[in-house]
């Protein structure tokens, strides 16, 4: 009697493990074509973005845009207040004009005299300071001229430190102008998967921002250094933006980038979670024909991506694998 109650709590406990063994679900094995891809995350940039500062301070007096306006290339920003430096101009010509005069006196006195070693020294002291003072017209004609603020490309001014005149700026303010036509998205990967890109290869951007919407790109451009991130060494890749509407698409919007490594087509793919590894061989489950038990295969594996896998050798279109939950 207790022999039987024994192999009775076996059979239970040896069902029971059974059961758990094939807690999952089956899938079939899918004749499709297939993409391998590489996602990486990056954000929106524009290649043509230009920060316009004054050298110094200074009070606003015409603004020619506003934050959000289109400009043209060489089409005025900003101009600064130059009352004072066109004084400090008159001046410096002035005391240019009083030291002009004073060397020429000089030379007027000396040319029937010899010249000794004295004379040359002061006669070279009167050359510098005329110099000097060539210098002193130039650099305040240059600080005039940077009182304006001009468009070096045609652009959307995205950053406006002010929408009024009268508003006394900072050295440290700026102007920011972005080129909508130039809209690219910027992402790093991995030094270890940079051997798997080229330029050219087809893209599929997704923004944080409309999930879901794809946008279709390309590579266009793998730099050529690294870069140090948290994760590591990485490598900027650029992906320019077909459409320039700045009112969807701002710069620093997050987002990821589906980038096709490789099509193949009519092949066979299961998920990757089908998969299991042991002794440098690949192995997967599939429903035996009893249609009750699991049969072990080993298989030989292609491309992949995120979620799938290419099947070579193993498994036919009939069969179905297991996913252990």
């Amino acid at each position: 009697m207790v022999v039987l109650v024994i192999a009775a709590a076996l059979w239970w406990w040896s069902s029971a493990n059974a059961k758990e063994e094939l807690q999952g679900t089956f899938t079939s094995v899918k004749q499709q074509d297939f993409v391998a891809t590489i996602t990486v995350s990056g954000r929106m940039d524009a290649k043509e973005k230009a920060r316009l500062r004054f050298m110094a301070g200074g009070k606003v007096v015409h603004l020619g845009a506003k934050e959000g306006d289109f400009v043209n290339k060489w089409q005025t920003i900003a101009t600064i207040d130059r009352a004072a430096l066109q004084k400090q101009l008159q001046q410096n010509l002035n005391t240019y004009m009083k030291e002009r005069y004073d060397f020429e006196d000089v030379k007027d006195d000396i040319k029937d005299k010899v010249l000794d070693v004295q004379d040359n020294r002061q006669v070279a002291r009167d050359q510098y300071d005329l110099d000097n003072q060539v210098i002193n017209v130039e650099i305040q004609s240059i600080a005039i001229q940077n009182t304006v603020l001009s468009a070096p490309f045609a652009g959307i001014l995205t950053v406006s430190p002010t929408n009024t005149t009268g508003v006394q700026l900072l050295a440290s303010d700026y102007f920011e102008i972005v080129n909508p036509e130039t809209l690219v998205f910027r992402a790093a990967v991995d030094e270890i998967d940079l051997h798997k890109l080229s330029i050219g290869q087809q893209a599929k951007i997704v923004l944080d921002a409309y999930d879901g919407e794809e946008i279709s790109s390309t590579l266009s451009y793998i730099a050529f250094t690294s870069s140090e991130s948290s994760s590591g060494t990485v490598f900027l890749l650029e992906f320019p933006i077909a459409a320039s509407d700045m009112s969807r698409y701002r710069l620093g919007m997050n987002g990821d980038v589906d980038i096709e490594l490789e099509r193949r087509s009519n092949t066979l793919v299961i998920p990757l979670d089908a998969i299991s590894e042991r002794d440098g061989k690949v192995f997967v489950q599939v429903r035996a024909a009893d249609g009750e038990s699991l049969e072990e295969r080993e298989v030989t594996l292609g491309l992949e991506n995120e979620d799938e896998v290419e099947v070579l050798s193993g498994l036919t279109k009939q069969d179905e694998v297991f996913l252990p939950e």
